[in-house]
């Protein structure tokens, strides 16, 4: 079955005015929400979101909305030991924002909010956790240079020490912020 109705363009939150957008009913935003300015973006969205129309933010909650599990101190203590506590990003540090998602959904025009919420056991090996540091862009390949394969070796050890079965059990929490106009 061929879909019709999905037109899509290439464009960033900067730029919405230019994208000559018909009235949305539905305007989904990512885990990446948080690097935009909100309240602009916000902002923008009124006025291309048809009445009775939402916003809908979806990613993992707020920081410590859910008990982490003990082995990511085991990662945060080799990560940092091969690149200092600030946690990198791009070409700066990252702080998370101040304030949540939610809070700067209540004084935009979407302002009615709904939380829907789903978690989920995660199963990891060994090779797995490896891997999901090595896709973060603060512990990326390219962030460790020439200490990369010296961080996989001792996260390696460390893990294996902490949990010898190699598995790495993690609920994930999905959140969806439905924000529609009161």
């Amino acid at each position: 079955m061929t879909r019709t109705n999905i037109d899509w363009r290439l464009g960033d939150s900067h730029h919405l005015d230019e994208l000559r957008l018909s009235p949305l009913q539905l305007v989904t935003l990512g885990q990446a929400f948080h690097w935009t300015d909100r309240d602009a973006l916000l902002s923008a969205l009124d006025k291309l979101v048809a009445a009775g129309g939402a916003v809908v933010v979806v990613g993992g909650p707020a920081p410590g909305a859910i008990e982490p599990p003990a082995w990511l101190d085991v990662v945060a203590e080799v990560r940092t030991r091969y690149l200092g506590p600030e946690r990198r990003a791009g070409s700066g540090a990252y702080t998370h924002p101040e304030e949540s998602h939610k809070e700067v959904l209540a004084r935009s025009p979407f302002s009615r909010i709904e939380v829907a919420r789903w978690d989920r056991t995660v199963a990891r090996d060994l090779d797995s956790v490896i891997g999901l540091q090595f896709s973060y862009s603060y512990s990326s390949p390219a962030k460790l240079g020439k200490h990369k394969d010296a961080f996989e070796q001792d996260l390696r050890k460390a893990l294996l020490a902490f949990t010898p079965s190699g598995q790495f059990d993690e609920v994930i929490r999905t959140e969806a912020i439905i924000a529609t106009r009161p």
